[in-house]
């Protein structure tokens, strides 16, 4: 099969993580299908990438579902999309905040897995990345919604992979620590807020944990998702792989 010819279906793609994994992909060849809410920002992004655009609001199933219309064949699907959701004390937290990142998070994977593995399956082949987080490893104070929707995605990814595993499909997860972009800061700024610290503080406590001292960039998770979705990683599955700068 050609290169040109093989499908990528990215959620929550018009920006950040997920707009570098398109970028990404596409460059090495990809037909790449991103999705997002934002219409105008993925419009805009599917325009200046040469890829294809669906909208999609992840709290809805019809239009998960919908994404995935008139696809037959699906090589690589990306769960990107993820919301850092309250930041509170596990005791303080609202009840529909943390529904919301869990239906975000955790069950909008779910649902697109439900769709596309019966395709990959009839296929004998295809690889799923989903995103968790550092925060799917340690203990996180005052992120409780987040940290369980990450450790949740561990979960599922380790038990679709052994389902699937004998019909030729992948499925790992990528754990990335503090990455450069919008979506961290404003984490820093939700953090530094709920414990009462300077914005400054706030961000240095996240740079300090990692062994590097810095940000993980966003190409750095783009190109270990190209390296998982090629053939030179055809024996891995089941991995959570953390792309953190060594954070602990």
């Amino acid at each position: 099969m050609g290169r040109e010819e093989k499908n990528a279906v990215i959620t929550a793609s018009a920006s950040g993580i997920g707009l570098v994994v398109a970028k990404t992909l596409r460059r090495e060849g990809w037909r790449v299908l991103i999705s997002d809410i934002d219409i105008p920002a993925g419009q805009a992004a599917a325009k200046r990438l040469g890829v294809d655009f669906k909208p999609c609001d992840l709290k809805d199933p019809a239009q998960i579902e919908a994404v995935f219309d008139g696809m037959e064949r699906i090589d690589l699907l990306v769960n990107n999309a993820g919301i850092m959701g309250p930041s509170c004390f596990t005791w303080e937290c609202p009840l529909d905040g943390w529904r919301e990142t869990l239906d975000i998070n955790l069950t909008a994977q779910f649902l697109a897995c439900k769709v596309a593995v019966p395709r990959m399956i009839k296929a004998r082949s295809g690889v799923i990345i989903n995103m968790s987080s550092m925060a799917g490893r340690h203990a996180w104070p005052t992120r409780v919604a987040y940290g369980v929707s990450k450790w949740a995605v561990l979960g599922m990814t380790a038990t679709l992979a052994r389902e699937v595993g004998e019909f030729g499909v992948r499925v790992n997860a990528i754990l990335p620590g503090a990455v450069r972009g919008e979506r961290i800061m404003k984490g820093i700024a939700a953090y530094a807020q709920a414990n009462k610290i300077s914005l400054e503080d706030a961000e240095q406590y996240y740079v300090s944990r990692q062994a590097t001292k810095k940000f993980v960039e966003p190409e750095e998770i783009a190109e270990t998702i190209l390296f998982l979705a090629s053939d030179r990683a055809k024996s891995i599955t089941g991995q959570f792989i953390q792309v953190c700068g060594g954070f602990e």
